[in-house]
Order: structure tokens, then sequence, then C-alpha cells
């Protein structure tokens, strides 16, 4: 603030500094210090119109009635208003009052506080706002009581405007995004929060948390996380992907996170921003998935019949060691192979039919295969298979077969057709020797019969009749 001596004007005036006011007060000071050097020099009215007219700032002058007695060329400029439109007219035409305001109390505040700065608003000529920084101050110099100082702000409450909406829309986003995220000052205090991140945290109200210091909404924070914060505001970046820690109650949470800074314009860290994913139910069923598949894996791994699995690409990728040792190799030469390098004995033919009949109905039903042996006879084995369908139900990812060695089966069945047909041979000729005797008996009975003598063989001759 400058105090000024205005001699011509006989009146104190105070007046609050702005970009523009800086010429004025220091033409003022200057007549102020002449003025102490020798009382006669001093400003002229003329020069002090001058200054008021052709200053940055836009002035008015009022009477104790509000009614407008002065005005200068950079408020007209302003608002379209020439000086003729204006000098007489009540201010209060002028001014944009808020709903409640009372314009005549505002004028007895200042009277009793001497000067106020403050932001209002002026209609223009055109209708239009005009959104303006004041500086009141009152005088006794009748007919002038009141010397208001204007300056544009305009532009800055656009810019100020442009940055609440981007800071309204960069929580909004951060509110609605799918992610757990929260954003901290330097302090630790919460500045934007995700509504994933109040559910997660099972956080009832996002808005009272706002300016709460991180630790007061989650006090049972492991140290380990307080050092990555304490590592984030340094300048650093990190991160889990399967990171473990005991709730107060004895729960255990599963979380992957990114914890990393943010920075002010300056360049200096302005706080962090925490990215977190609560995978407590993922890890569950993974300990689930994990249960049923050590169970799975186990059954395969003893079962006594080879069984093996194999991808879209024809990769086996599991087998056991029944099915090793069908093959003669070990488990690990068997896992991870081509299907057609390993069945690569199979005739073409065969093939063929076994990879059409999957590709048609998805399964193979008792197909035998001779399986070769480098350490003796080879063995017969009967395959079954099936498609594993994924849970979309719009392909197969992976077949599962298992075999069942007839081996022995096989064996007795050919004995059995040995037997039998052996059994047959015999049938056969014990059907020709009956045959043969029941001819023989025939022939005696026909040549007692010529002798005039009784049949000998009365069953034949019954069968011959």
């Amino acid at each position: 603030m400058v105090l000024a001596a205005l001699p011509s004007y006989g009146v104190l005036i105070l007046l609050v500094m702005s970009t523009g006011l800086c010429i004025l007060a220091f033409l003022l000071l200057r007549a102020q210090r002449s003025a102490l050097q020798s009382t006669s020099i001093q400003p002229s009215k003329a020069e002090v119109d001058t200054l008021f007219r052709f200053m940055p700032e836009g002035y008015v002058g009022l009477d104790a009635q509000a009614r407008i007695l002065e005005v200068n060329e950079n408020y007209l400029m302003m608002t379209g208003y020439t000086r003729k439109q204006l000098v007489g007219r009540y201010f209060k035409e002028i001014i944009v009052l808020h709903e409640g305001e009372d314009f005549g109390q505002h004028l007895k505040q200042i009277e009793d506080e001497h000067s106020q700065l403050f932001e209002t608003t002026h209609r223009c000529k055109d209708g239009n706002l005009l959104y303006l920084e004041v500086s009141i101050t009152a005088v006794q110099a009748h007919p002038l009581a009141y010397m208001c100082f204007y300056r544009d702000i305009s532009k800055r409450l656009k810019a100020e405007s442009a940055l609440q909406h981007s800071t309204d829309l960069l929580r909004y986003v951060i509110e609605h995004t799918q992610s757990s995220v929260a954003i901290h000052d330097r302090n630790l205090r919460y500045l934007y929060v995700s509504q994933k991140y109040l559910d997660e945290y099972h956080i009832p109200d996002g808005k009272a948390i706002i300016g709460k210091h991180h630790y007061e909404v989650i006090p049972d924070l492991p140290e380990k996380w307080r050092q990555v914060h304490r590592r984030a505001l340094a300048g650093e970046v990190v991160r889990a992907d399967d990171d473990a820690y005991e709730r107060s109650d004895g729960h255990t949470e599963y979380t992957r996170w990114e914890c990393r800074p943010w920075y002010e314009e300056s360049g200096e860290v302005g706080g962090i921003i925490i990215y977190t994913e609560m995978i407590t139910k993922q890890k569950e069923i993974e300990v689930e998935l994990r249960k049923a598949h050590d169970y799975l894996a186990a059954l395969i791994s003893h079962a006594n019949a080879p069984i093996l699995v194999w991808d879209a690409s024809f990769v086996i990728t599991h087998a056991n060691k029944a099915l090793a040792d069908l093959l003669d190799l070990s488990t690990d030469q068997v896992i991870g192979k081509q299907l057609g390098t390993l069945f690569s004995f199979v005739p073409e033919d065969d093939v063929k039919e076994i990879f059409q009949q999957l590709e048609v109905s998805k399964e193979l039903s008792n197909k035998e295969m001779e399986i070769p042996s480098a350490h003796g006879p080879g063995r017969t084995v009967l395959w079954n298979a099936a498609a594993v369908k994924g849970s979309d139900a719009s392909g197969w990812f992976a077949i599962i077969a298992q075999g069942q060695d007839i081996t022995d089966r096989k064996k007795i069945e050919r004995a059995n057709r040995q037997q039998l047909d052996e059994l047959k041979r015999w049938f056969a000729l014990m059907t020709q020797r009956e045959d043969r005797i029941l001819d023989l008996k025939g022939e005696v009975n026909e040549l007692l019969t010529e002798l005039h003598r009784p049949a000998r063989y009365e069953s034949v001759k019954e069968d011959t009749v």
C-alpha cells in the first residue's frame, strides 16, 4: 500500500498496488517528496487527470450516492461505453449483484475499512459480463467519495476455470476408472481416489478421506509398504506382482501394486500415485486350481495305464511313467515332443484314420495299436481318447488319451482261437469217421439182405430209411 498526498484534492488516498498503479504511485511519491522539499512544487489537477486517464487499470470515481463522476479511457475500452453514457449514472446499474448482496451495505463496509480489494462483475454495453478485480478506496474529497481501480481478470478466471475443469475431469476419470488408484501429496494426504480403491479397501466414504493421511485411513499397513512410500517420495518407481500382507484381523490379503512419484511444475516430487489390484480372490482360485492340478497330476503319474496329453500343436504336455515305460523312454524324453515323432512307427494309413476320427467326433474309441520294443516283444495297446474343450466351447485345446495293455489278453485270445480251430478240425475228422462207419454198416446190411439173411445193424437201417 502507498500513502500519497494529493494537495489539489486536499485528501489522503490509500492505494492498493497493482501492476498499473505502480506508475501512479511513483509519480505521487515523487510529488510528495518534492512537496516536502518545496511547498511550491505540487502536481497539477491536469497531471493527475492525465495519469488516471491513461493508466493501465480501469478507473471510476463515485460520489457519495455512488453516481459515476469520472471514468478513464481504459475502463471505457473494457466495457464498451462512452464517457457520456456513464457519467451521472448510478454505479449499481453497471455492476452485477449476486443474490442477497446489498450494494449500499457494501459501500458502508468500505467506508468503515477505508479500502477493500475484491472481485466483481460488470455488465458491458453489449450485455456481456466482464470479470474484474477492484480496489475501492473511500475518500473525503467532495464531490469525490470513492476511487475504484479495476483490473480485467477474465483471462485469469478462464484459465482458472479451465484448470478447475481439468481437475474435475481428472477426479472424474480417477473415481470411475476400473483400476484401484489413489493419489497422495508429499505428506501422504489423499488428493484423489477411485471407487475401485474404496471398494477393495472397504472404505465407505471417499470424500471423507480426501485430505487425510494414508496411514490414518489404513493404519495396519506393514512397514515394508511404508518404506516403499518413502522410496517413491525420493523419486523411485517401486512395484510388486504378488505381495501378501496380514491385516489386523489376521486375514491375509494379496496385492499387485505399483507406487510411483508425480512431479510439480518445478520438477520436485509432489507426491505419489499408488496403483493397487487386490488379487486375494485370484490367489485363492490359483491355490484351488493348483491343488486340483496336483491331484490330477498325481492320478495320472501313478496310474498303471499309459496316459498322455497333447495340445492343439500336437505337442505332448503330460505323460506318465507307464507311457514312458511302454515306449522304452523316460518321462522327460516324452514331454515336449511332437506326437508324430514319438509314434512314428504307426503306419501312415492308421495315423490318417485316427486323426480323421478325432477331427470329426473329437474322440477315439477302442483303437488297437502295436507298440514295438527294443528290449523284447512288442505290446498291444487299446487306446481311447477325448478332446478337452475350452470354457467357451469354441474349440478344443488338448486331447487326453489312455491306453490299456491288452497283450496278455490278445495272447489268450489267440490261444483260444487256436484251440477252437483244433477242436473244429477234430470234429470234422470225427464226423468223417462216423459217416464212414455208417456207410460200412449200410454195406453189411445190404450184403446180408442179398443172402436173404436179416440185417445186422438196425440203427443203420433206421437211419437209411
